[in-house]
């Protein structure tokens, strides 16, 4: 879409938003790993990992339509770089908490900001229109969240681990000052005129959004606990389980620049590699040691395309003319499914136990499968 004299300039701007997301998604894929260590420090019960997803996404949530107000107030360089200095802070604020309520201030922190984030990097990227750019994006959040889990055992002190998440932010915020002439201006406000978005395909995408990230953010807080209070799984795998998760849906997306495979995916269909991915999270719940790792990484691989792919054609199942303001409604559905069920499974795992972790995840797998099916058919507005 863009011109060529333009490439320079979005190359620099998308390699500074990915290293904004890498930024954001480290801490909250750390919550999950030191929660052992948390809850025996200001002594909460093992669901009270739930709460921790429920400050985390309503925070997030709120401030995840605020970026084309922002943007369109500042600038888009302004409103990151202000964005990851607040989040250097509030990872501070997690890493020397002294209290629960402090604990929960600094996470709430950490969602406000990564709300922000977010809402502006879908501005961006709506704006350079590169379905490779936002695969690049969407993947650096991958690589943040598989490092996440890895720095928690590398360093084995979690005030320490968050606190180097801290660095990162500072690392991404100098990047962003140094794009801060690059960025493009924010997208236009779509006409609050004219016809509504099509209802079904409006649904349709939201259930989608929601549900399989649900999938998404439910694996990587709740399957540590799971197999480590569920299935007894020594601490190394469980983590590295985690990890694998997030580097598999990290290398699906950072691969989705190159057409060949993107065009492969079209051909195999979302809803099959959805089916396989979901054999193998039953894997997950039954095979033996490393072989977790396998079944995981290989789980997250395949879920990698959804997100991405269903974004980046947004406009084919609503009309371009729509496509921005669903698009916000898609990321609001993203962050419902991402607050509601992680912090409902935290509800369960104090009410039943931690198996109760594979229902969840099983049943959103399951709901979301007819759903894809449906987007598969729906009619490409775009097309003449």
């Amino acid at each position: 879409m863009a011109a060529p004299r333009n490439e320079p300039r979005h190359r620099v701007v998308v390699g500074s938003l990915a290293f904004t997301f890498l930024s954001f998604a480290i801490p909250v894929s750390m919550f999950g790993v030191i929660w052992p260590d948390v809850r025996e420090r200001f002594g909460q019960s093992l669901g009270a990992l739930g709460v921790v997803s429920l400050v985390y996404g309503l925070a997030r949530m709120s401030t995840s339509g605020s970026g084309r107000a922002a943007t369109t107030r500042f600038s888009i360089g302004a409103c990151i770089v202000a964005a990851l200095a607040g989040l250097v802070a509030v990872d501070l604020v997690v890493a020397t908490s002294t209290t629960w309520p402090i604990f929960l201030v600094g996470v709430a922190g950490v969602g406000l900001v990564s709300g922000l984030l977010d809402s502006v990097g879908a501005g961006v990227l709506a704006t350079i229109g590169e379905v490779g750019s936002a695969g690049l994006v969407h993947g650096a959040y991958g690589v943040g969240a598989t490092l996440g889990p890895l720095v928690v055992v590398v360093i084995d002190d979690w005030r320490w681990s968050l606190a180097a998440t801290a660095v990162v932010a500072i690392a991404a915020a100098a990047v962003a000052v140094a794009a801060r002439h690059d960025w493009p201006p924010p997208p236009p406000a779509p006409s609050s005129r004219s016809t509504a978005p099509p209802r079904r395909a409006t649904t349709i995408s939201l259930l989608v959004f929601g549900l399989f990230v649900a999938v998404e953010v439910t694996m990587g807080q709740w399957l540590f606990t799971y197999l480590t209070d569920g299935r007894g799984v020594g601490d190394t795998i469980a983590a590295v389980g985690v990890a694998g998760f997030w580097g598999g849906t990290t290398v699906g997306r950072l691969l989705l620049a190159n057409p060949v495979l993107s065009d492969g995916i079209d051909r195999i269909g979302l809803p099959a590699c959805v089916a396989v991915a979901g054999a193998l999270y039953v894997g997950v719940a039954f095979v033996p040691g490393w072989g977790i790792i396998v079944c995981s990484t290989s789980a997250g691989l395949l879920l990698s395309p959804l997100v991405p792919t269903l974004a980046a054609r947004t406009a084919r199942r609503v009309g371009t003319m729509h496509a921005q303001r669903v698009s916000g409604w898609q990321l609001l559905a993203a962050n419902v499914g991402a607050i509601s069920v992680p912090a409902g499974t935290g509800l369960l795992v104090d009410w039943v136990d931690p198996q109760v972790v594979v229902l969840v995840v099983g049943g959103c797998l399951a709901a979301g499968f007819p759903v894809l099916l449906a987007a598969r058919h729906l009619p490409d507005l775009t097309a003449n």
